[in-house]
């Protein structure tokens, strides 16, 4: 087998650089490119020459593009030419790396506004004219005056994250052990009407939640419920649709017969449960009980419905009153980046075990 060190030291100097630059600079050369095509079509300021500027860098890419393209079609139909591949290509896969590092700019883009606009001065955070970064000089004046905002509407970011939390975990712990029973009775237990039942409840989550929040609100009226936050706990303490659908199949990987020996052994459903499936499930459980709690801290539907008192608020509705009560977009960029703060600690930390879990899997390994 012929090597690349081989390979390289036959083939001429510049064929190897029109090698590299098809692999190495062309696709790099894909971002300016498309980035400065797009650019043009937005109206440039007065008196600027933008549109020109931005339209000759992206012909200038596009044309070394065309040549390198087809300076390396052409050399391509010599066989040496095409098996030598440097090292560093080798080891980087730019046709892959590009694209995921444009994806991860235009997810990241909402993030920096929202960082950049709570550090500029109030007077050019609610300029009508956008600047990249504050040209006025990056300041924490906004986070400083949150406290004093927060004092005087009554809502204050602190207690609303507490409650957001106070909201999310008690449904998921409870309502993640409730689901987990349910799983372990639909998935290894053979009782009479056990198919129906669970297909009666995955055709629950056919139903939106629009078509239900009108009789739930009258329902939790009745009882008593409204302006607390009962309707947002109570409900979740009996699990879900769809984690139980989730951690049902989980539990079908689980061999059947390492429960049997269990049993011949003397252990119950109950020891079999907690002793054997709940261990095994420990990747699933956290993956779905990190899921539940970031859906339960994002929710803004039912806080906003059920909630009237601004000391109970979530970060969510506190937010939205935020905006509407404080005309000050740097103000609203602070709260914002300290109600992110948590889900985002929240992420570095469990990201592994999101990704461990989600993947449905046998509960034994090797």
């Amino acid at each position: 087998m012929i090597s690349n060190k081989m390979i390289g030291k036959s083939l001429p100097a510049w064929k190897i650089a029109i090698k590299l630059l098809n692999e190495l600079l062309v696709p790099l050369l894909w971002v300016p490119a498309v980035l400065f095509t797009i650019l043009p079509c937005f109206k440039p300021a007065e008196g600027s020459n933008s549109r020109v500027v931005h339209s000759l860098i992206a012909i200038a890419c596009y044309v070394v593009i065309i040549t390198v393209k087809v300076i390396h079609g052409r050399l391509k139909k010599e066989g040496k030419y095409t098996a030598y591949q440097s090292r560093i290509v080798s080891k980087l896969d730019l046709a892959n790396l590009v694209p995921l590092f444009v994806l991860a700019v235009v997810i990241a883009f909402p993030f920096y506004l929202l960082f950049v606009t709570s550090i500029k001065s109030p007077i050019e955070a609610n300029s009508f004219d956008f600047t990249w970064w504050p040209k006025q000089g990056a300041t924490t004046q906004a986070y400083n005056e949150i406290v004093v905002v927060e004092s005087v509407i009554g809502i204050t970011m602190t207690q609303a994250v507490i409650n957001s939390f106070v909201y999310a975990i008690i449904p998921n712990v409870i309502g993640l052990l409730a689901s987990a029973v349910a799983a372990y009775s639909f998935s290894k237990l053979r009782y009479r009407g056990r198919d129906a039942m669970y297909y009666m409840l995955i055709m629950t989550m056919m139903m939106p939640g629009c078509v239900t929040m009108a009789t739930g609100y009258l329902m939790f009226d009745w009882y008593g419920w409204t302006n607390s936050p009962l309707p947002l706990i109570v409900p979740g303490l009996f699990g879900g649709a769809a984690c139980i659908m989730f951690l049902r199949e989980f539990f079908m990987g689980i061999p059947d017969g390492l429960l049997e020996a269990a049993s011949i052994d003397g252990a119950g459903r109950w020891r079999r449960f907690f002793s054997i499936v709940m261990p095994l499930a420990k990747p699933a459980l956290m993956a779905q009980f990190i899921l539940g709690f970031i859906s339960s801290f994002n929710d803004y539907m039912g806080p906003l419905i059920y909630l009237n008192n601004p000391s109970g608020y979530t970060v969510q509705v506190t937010l939205d009153f935020l905006s509407s009560a404080v005309m000050d977009n740097s103000l609203v960029a602070a709260a914002g980046v300290l109600a992110l703060v948590p889900m985002l600690l929240l992420y570095i930390i469990f990201q592994k075990t999101i990704l461990k879990g989600i993947s449905i899997s046998s509960g034994l390994k090797g």
